[in-house]
């Protein structure tokens, strides 16, 4: 007799996939704004207005002059993701309302990668500006890109990612908080850049214990899928909190039933819908790091 698949299972392995995701949120989702929607259709994160100045008065009883202000708006769209595993075992199946079932971790991990790299593109991709989301605004690495020269990540670039930051007024707000996402080596080349006798060590000490957490302000996230440029520069990020909106529309929802079609196996089916926009061009700055 084929084994029945309690009602409880599904709503159980729904409740520990999502406390795995609060326990073990992705990297990039720490530097972004949440959001919630309902429905599916696009949301207006960000309505922005552009700069506007005071003219002299030179005439009394005058015309009233208006003053011209641009309006843009910032886009993020939903895209629905799926994934399904097959379960074909008994006992894996039983295993399925267990809190330590390394289906409930596979899809933890399918999401936060899923949800790192929405963030990823956002921060570097072109964002949906215009009416409805109609205008594509590319990413400006004329103003705020950091070239590799050759080398790795240094605390030279560092400090110029946060010259630009703070000379676009990203860091105005009080609020905000910095943040810089890297891979390994890029770890590496910072350690390397410490030496115990050195005038920065004591500035730097983190780096010399190999835990890289903040410097200069910035908190440093380590993920391992940051791309590379057409010369093979790793496509280091700096970035405030505000520079990203992560949106969703549906949190991880899960079923889990027989397959009729595939002689009644079981199938764990998970579902989210999500998306993300840079809100801001002078708040992200890339960080081409050569690699050896």
């Amino acid at each position: 007799m084929a084994f029945e698949i309690p009602s409880h299972f599904a709503e159980s392995f729904t409740t520990n996939v999502e406390l795995l995701l609060q326990e073990r949120i992705p990297v990039m989702l720490m530097g972004a704004n949440m959001a919630n929607y309902q429905g599916n259709k696009s949301a207006q994160v960000v309505k922005q207005f552009g700069e506007v100045e005071f003219e002299e008065k030179t005439t009394r009883n005058g015309d009233t002059n208006f003053a011209e202000i641009e309006h843009k708006q910032r886009w993020v769209f939903p895209t629905d993701f799926t994934l399904a595993l097959p379960v074909d075992k008994e006992d894996e199946i039983k295993m399925l309302n267990s809190p330590i079932s390394p289906y409930v971790e596979a899809m933890r991990a399918a999401w936060a990668r899923k949800a790192n790299t929405i963030c990823r593109d956002a921060l570097l991709g072109s964002a949906k500006t215009g009416d409805n989301g109609g205008t594509t605004t590319a990413f400006d690495t004329t103003n705020n890109q950091i070239a590799s020269g050759s080398t790795g990540l240094t605390i030279t670039k560092l400090r110029s990612a946060l010259e630009i930051l703070r000379a676009n007024h990203s860091l105005d707000n009080p609020g905000v908080s910095l943040h810089f996402a890297l891979m390994a080596e890029q770890m590496t080349d910072l350690l390397e850049t410490t030496e115990i006798t050195s005038s920065d060590y004591n500035t730097v000490k983190a780096l010399v214990n190999g835990d890289v957490n903040t410097f200069l302000g910035f908190n440093f996230h380590h993920y391992e899928s940051l791309g590379v440029d057409g010369s093979s520069d790793r496509r280091c990020i700096a970035w405030t909190s505000d520079a990203l909106t992560y949106a969703t529309w549906n949190n991880p929802e899960t079923n889990i039933g027989p397959r009729a079609d595939k002689n009644y196996l079981t199938q764990v089916h998970m579902a989210f819908t999500a998306g993300a926009t840079r809100t801001q061009e002078g708040k992200v700055v890339e960080v081409l790091c050569t690699e050896a």
